[in-house]
């Protein structure tokens, strides 16, 4: 059976000093983590799903990194060929076509039932009827999350050159940069430039609007600045306010939308998705990342040394001293 680990990114910025805390709680470790219908015909996920209402997946193939004898890039699921884990948490009915078969690289766990007309071998592990995950309580505490990240101020200053080019003027306070953009803004922009960040950083992107349409966003050079050198674990797209979201392209980054309507025409999507629904089409491609939204490397608080030497012990040692210091002046003045 699934087994969850709560992922706890703390978050320090200049506007206030107590920390928020982003639980990801029964979302980490999947690639998608939809609360109601999913609805995709064909291409594929390389991590695992969770869905909280109905699925269509067709020839949808869930967890390819999953498939014993294979090689890909990124996470591999299994450790020896047979021995499955849960990729795919449906909690209500799921539907593939009649002539799938493997699609689902691991165990399902299905909280309806297999729609007639589904292929029975769309499963290489095994099914079992369980509903795990509480998706309405999972989505209330995204809600609130998405909201409170909304209320941070920039860390650093915001250019929108050319009308399509980001530019964030600044560095992060204690591994955290908060940029606030605009839908429309991200809608017209093709590059996203942070000279000030680096690999070890956390890059949060509040973007407001509620019917939001998007593409590519490339993070490479342009007119001699570097590119940004940070992994898509350490970016997170918050749509604290969209009830719609279109995207299509190649984005990297984790997206939390929790009260969206996400489709995703086709492309490549590097991250995490976290939304209310997903329609998704035949090139619409989810990739596999270099890990999960993690938090930023924060200094410990300085340790109180603390003596394990007892009073006695302390006062002979004490004594000890005193005696030595006695000795070694004597012998300074009897030479």
């Amino acid at each position: 059976m699934l087994k969850y680990v709560s992922a706890v990114l703390v978050l320090v910025t200049a506007t206030q000093a107590s920390a928020i805390n982003i639980d990801l709680g029964p979302a980490a470790g999947y690639n998608l983590f939809i609360k109601e219908n999913f609805t995709q015909p064909g291409a594929d996920s390389q991590g695992k799903i969770a869905i909280g209402g109905n699925a269509n997946i067709g020839q949808y193939d869930v967890g390819v990194n999953y498939e014993p004898g294979t090689w890909r890039d990124g996470k591999q699921f299994w450790t020896e060929p047979g021995k499955y884990s849960d990729v795919l948490v449906v909690g209500g009915n799921l539907t593939t076509t009649q002539w799938a078969w493997g699609n689902v690289k691991g165990n399902l766990i299905l909280g309806g039932k297999l729609t007639e007309g589904s292929s029975k071998n769309a499963v290489l592990g095994s099914t079992t009827k369980a509903t795990p995950i509480d998706f309405n309580s999972a989505f209330n505490q995204f809600t609130e999350l998405s909201k409170e990240l909304a209320g941070q101020s920039n860390t650093g200053g915001l250019e929108f050159k050319y009308n399509n080019w980001l530019i964030l003027d600044g560095t992060s306070n204690n591994d955290v940069y908060v940029a606030n953009i605009t839908g429309h803004q991200l809608a017209k922009a093709t590059d996203l430039t942070a000279t000030g960040l680096d690999k070890n950083d956390t890059l949060v992107i509040n973007v407001s609007g509620k019917n939001i349409k998007f593409d590519s966003l490339n993070y490479g050079k342009r007119e001699g600045f570097d590119p940004l050198n940070m992994a898509a674990s350490n970016i997170l797209y918050n749509f604290f306010e969209a009830e719609k979201i279109t995207f299509e392209g190649g984005i990297k980054g984790n997206i939390l939308a929790p009260n969206a309507d996400f489709t995703f025409l086709q492309g490549d999507l590097s991250g995490q998705v976290i939304a209310k629904s997903w329609t998704g089409g035949w090139g619409a491609q989810a990739n596999l990342w270099d890990g999960f939204f993690v938090p930023p490397d924060l200094p410990e608080p300085p340790k109180t040394p603390v003596s394990n030497v007892s009073e006695p012990s302390a006062l002979l040692l004490l004594f000890c001293g005193l005696l030595a210091l006695v000795v070694i002046r004597s012998k300074s003045q009897k030479g």
